[in-house]
């Protein structure tokens, strides 16, 4: 089964994903340098970086869709239970909903299939499976919800009110995001606008012609200087998408 904390790209995913952005960062230095050597030494070395948080990019969407899923799980198996169903009926009837709303390869679907099919053909208790998918899904509210679980299961006829509460949780700290990241929605804005500036600028002097940018390209002090500019570019890249990464 799938570990959603790991990477899931295929190698040749990967190699893709590298080779674009090698070309994007061979093609930002030499905006700077108009060297071509120095611009595809670069270029291959910082693609390795932007690669790696590409990978880890997807991890995270991933992760936050897979919560998004459980929520919508929850919630179906919840109704079902208040409806008088066992545990299991529960998750059969909340499949159910969730073949209505996802494609059959989505996260969710293919982590209840797994789990009913344990369930009923190796007799996986179901406290087992729900600590086996925390464990691989990483996520804090389906880690609690497999603890909540483990106690109550066969013990409690409030689990209908249990899933209810649990999912509720889940929304509001989706909430709470949404609501952060429309709050900063326009500085990261003006973040990304104030980090391609300066390459527009550069780019404009370039096709203008004449000696604008001479001392830039020709000189070690314009390579300096343009050395300084890459690294507080990258610094602003980084720094920017680590503040804008939030998680409640």
């Amino acid at each position: 089964m799938t570990i959603y904390y790991k990477c899931n790209l295929k190698l040749y995913q990967h190699i893709l994903a590298y080779i674009l952005c090698a070309v994007i960062c061979s093609l930002l230095v030499y905006i700077f340098y108009h060297l071509v050597v120095i611009s595809v030494i670069l270029g291959c070395l910082l693609g390795v970086y932007l690669e790696h948080m590409y990978a880890q990019s997807t991890v995270r969407k991933r992760k936050r869709n897979l919560r998004l899923q459980f929520r919508t799980f929850l919630q179906s198996m919840s109704v079902a239970s208040r409806a008088g169903n066992t545990e299991v009926h529960a998750i059969e009837a909340a499949l159910e909903d969730l073949r209505v709303s996802y494609r059959p390869d989505s996260d969710i679907i293919v982590e209840v299939e797994h789990i009913l099919l344990e369930y009923r053909n190796g007799g996986v208790p179901l406290k087992v499976l729900f600590s086996d998918l925390a464990d691989r899904s990483d996520l804090e509210d389906v880690r609690s919800f497999a603890s909540i679980y483990s106690v109550i299961e066969g013990k409690n006829d409030r689990i209908g009110d249990i899933l209810t509460e649990t999912a509720k949780i889940i929304g509001d700290k989706i909430e709470i995001e949404q609501e952060i990241e429309t709050a900063i929605a326009s500085a990261k804005s003006e973040t990304n606008m104030m980090l391609i500036l300066p390459i527009v600028i550069v780019l404009a002097m370039s096709f203008m012609g004449g000696d604008l940018l001479s001392a830039l390209f020709e000189t070690r002090t314009g390579h300096l200087a343009a050395t300084i500019a890459l690294i507080c570019f990258a610094l602003s890249y980084v720094i920017s998408s680590k503040l804008s990464d939030i998680d409640v």
